[in-house]
């Protein structure tokens, strides 16, 4: 099942992690970018990266160093999409800049208030923190 209300293209307001030690976190920084696309027939792609990320330059024989430092602070992976019976939102992650994403599920709550969207999940942290993250999305198209 899909839901109207999220088809479309929509651009990154902001993202918000609330860690359950009591320290917030904004993984990409404050002004990061991104951009989600939900279709119709049930794919989606969603990239989000740090926009103060370091410029190296790969040239041809350094292609990577420069792949190496562009990965830090990027997040993108793309697959299909359905809605539970629950009304939670399914990614089913067919490709990502994350391999151990790839043929996973990523179960994201969701909220649609006029033009915004708003993604939520709940995850532990690899140092064993639980965390709330957002990320809040513009309707552009």
């Amino acid at each position: 099942m899909t839901d109207p209300r999220i088809i479309g293209t929509w651009a990154l307001v902001a993202t918000e992690w609330k860690r359950a030690d009591g320290r917030h976190a904004n993984p990409f920084g404050a002004n990061a970018v991104g951009v989600l696309t939900y279709d119709a027939a049930g794919n989606m792609a969603a990239q989000i990266m740090r926009a103060e990320r370091p410029v190296v330059d790969g040239g041809h024989s350094g292609i990577e160093n420069a792949m190496a430092s562009a990965f830090p602070g990027y997040v993108g992976y793309f697959g299909t999409y359905e809605i539970d019976a629950g009304g939670v939102l399914q990614h089913h992650v067919a490709g990502s800049a994350f391999p151990q994403w790839v043929g996973n599920e990523h179960a994201r709550r969701f909220t649609v208030e006029g033009d915004r969207l708003t993604l939520m999940q709940d995850f532990v942290t690899a140092d064993g923190v639980a965390v709330a993250a957002s990320t809040t999305w513009q309707r552009i198209g």
